[in-house]
């Protein structure tokens, strides 16, 4: 992810631990709640909810208002809720983006204090050539084309589990991903360079 990794670096959380203020916590939870209750709305009326707000939809999920630029993989938005309602019942990856806790912070960019590039990585902060993380789930903001992510720090980037990505073990084990590894974690527990599939070997 050449372009995106640019701006990732730039990006990166501080060093110094945080202290939030109620205020702040309490507009995060307000935005994620408008959020979960718009994708709500959408999936309940079958996509028609979202078709009506296209520019809503695009501006959470691409940080774009004029919809007509991302029609074509935005159509994709809808069977893939559908998808992600089902993983998240069935339990997959801790509940995806609602294991992200409402005061959660927003972040642009994995936090370096509890993570690390493992040392075989070969690409420094960039993905290189991985897309596992959005390939796996397939999903349609990904520009399999291009190989980067059309939703770069939009609101769903930076509000859920792609900006933070990876926040948790599990993340890092249920994608098979050899750049991160966490800290507190004994190298021989990490995953191992070569044995993860291709991506398009882990398509679900």
């Amino acid at each position: 992810m050449r372009k995106v990794e640019a701006n990732v670096v730039r990006r990166r959380p501080r060093s110094k631990p945080q202290h939030y203020t109620v205020v702040q916590q309490a507009k995060w939870v307000a935005a994620r709640l408008v959020f979960y209750t718009y994708i709500g709305f959408s999936l309940g009326t079958l996509g028609i909810g979202g078709f009506l707000t296209g520019p809503m939809m695009t501006w959470y999920f691409y940080g774009d208002w004029r919809f007509w630029r991302h029609w074509q993989s935005a159509k994709g938005l809808f069977s893939h809720g559908y998808r992600m309602l089902w993983y998240i019942l069935q339990g997959q990856n801790g509940g995806f983006m609602l294991g992200v806790p409402l005061t959660a912070p927003p972040f642009s960019a994995a936090n370096r204090e509890v993570v690390e590039l493992q040392p075989t990585w070969e690409f420094g902060s960039s993905c290189g050539p991985c897309n596992r993380c959005c390939s796996k789930i397939k999903c349609p903001v990904l520009d399999t084309e291009k190989g980067l992510c059309r939703g770069y720090d939009s609101f769903f980037w930076r509000y859920f589990n792609c900006g933070r990505f990876p926040s948790e073990q599990r993340e890092v084990d249920f994608y098979l991903c050899n750049k991160w590894g966490f800290k507190d974690r004994p190298s021989e527990q990490r995953p191992q360079p070569g044995l993860a599939p291709a991506p398009e070997e882990m398509v679900a």
